[in-house]
């Protein structure tokens, strides 16, 4: 289900929200609490988008197969886009959508929300060696955890070779690297709202998030195609 919305405001950031799901919905409330933002519409994942030229910046938070076509439909009219990780299935596809942000002239985030969190500063004076855990609850384990940990890793990725991953045996939603749990944890600051006044009204390292957003694309590729040869 689709809905608009018209405020009387000017001189507003003005946001288009495709997805209205379990993210969605987080990333819509999220918005509300940043100063001079107005989300103007919402699309689900299965309506036909109509453009509108009027935004300034398109937040995608819909499945991860389509992130490629919408992302890069946006970036060819004009429009910033913020989008759910990962930006693309492949590396190959989230290479073309930066590239043709550049060409294009827009900007390009891609959700690294575990970079504003507090951990940081474990994650950076932990010890080697490193072992990261996840409960495989879904096929999506890959792409719904392993980006957050690969950022929250780059302090280490000199020797990422070194660092082992594994799947735990639980049912529970959680994952640890070492004895830190991201899931349980307390986290004292609002992530999510701080990345969003960053990449809204901020400076972001545009280059940075390009960067560590890629290499997790090449790194889960080369993970997959290990687990294709290995079956």
């Amino acid at each position: 289900m689709s809905y608009h919305r018209t405020k009387d405001k000017t001189n507003v950031m003005k946001i288009g929200l495709l997805g209205n799901g379990y993210w969605g919905k987080i990333l819509s409330s999220k918005l509300e609490q940043v100063d001079d933002v107005e989300i103007v519409w919402v699309y689900t994942s299965k309506d036909t988008i109509l453009f509108d030229n009027t935004i300034d910046w398109v937040f995608i938070a819909t499945p991860n197969d389509i992130h490629y076509e919408q992302a890069k439909y946006f970036i060819e009219q004009g429009v910033n886009v913020f989008c759910e990780k990962p930006l693309t299935p492949t590396y190959k596809q989230s290479k073309e959508l930066f590239d043709l942000a550049e060409k294009y002239d827009v900007k390009l985030y891609v959700d690294d929300v575990f970079n504003y969190r507090n951990e940081q500063n474990d994650i950076k004076n932990l010890t080697k060696p490193i072992e990261v855990v996840w409960n495989k609850v879904s096929d999506n384990t890959l792409y719904d955890l392993m980006y957050h940990d690969l950022y929250l890793l780059q302090p280490h990725w000199t020797y990422l070779a070194d660092i082992k991953f594994s799947y735990g045996q639980s049912d529970d939603r959680t994952h640890k690297i070492n004895d830190l749990d991201f899931t349980t944890s307390e986290n004292s600051n609002d992530a999510l709202l701080d990345m969003l006044n960053v990449v809204l009204y901020g400076t972001p390292n545009y280059e940075y998030n390009k960067t560590i957003s890629l290499m997790c694309n090449e790194i889960i590729d080369n993970i997959i195609e290990k687990e294709k040869y290995e079956k």
